[in-house]
């Protein structure tokens, strides 16, 4: 199982340790005159879906010996103020300077493979639980 497991520590700060990796992160909002203390939660959900299709693109180029230099991707959304608030018009650019040629398409389409774009486009139901 993966898991996230998100504790309030004051302000707007939160501190989240995941598993199976053991990495510790934190998410904030950002306040006029403070330095956030990591990513607000949609900056975190952009780089999770930029950096998934990131580990992608670099798996394929990889298997298929094409050689880059630059490998760079840019997810970025708006965030929409009428309800459900949310981001639309998500865009990932991605940009490498491999060789693809006629193997193109089939990159793309490898690309959409990603877990994390596919559960942003497959879930339709989140169950929220209150644990007292």
């Amino acid at each position: 199982m993966i898991q996230a497991d998100i504790r309030f520590l004051r302000d707007d700060v939160f501190e989240v340790k995941m598993s199976p990796s053991e990495v510790e992160q934190y998410i904030d909002k950002k306040k006029e005159g403070a330095a956030p203390q990591g990513p607000n939660p949609l900056e975190m959900l952009l780089a999770s879906l930029g950096g998934c299709i990131g580990i992608y693109a670099k798996t394929y180029l990889r298997r298929h010996a094409l050689a880059f230099g630059e490998l760079r991707v840019r997810a970025c959304g708006e965030l929409t103020t009428e309800s459900p608030v949310r981001l639309v018009n998500l865009k990932i650019e991605v940009r490498t300077d491999a060789e693809l040629g006629p193997k193109k398409n089939v990159f793309m389409k490898f690309l959409k493979g990603c877990p994390v774009h596919n559960t942003v486009l497959h879930t339709d139901h989140i169950e929220i639980v209150l644990d007292t």
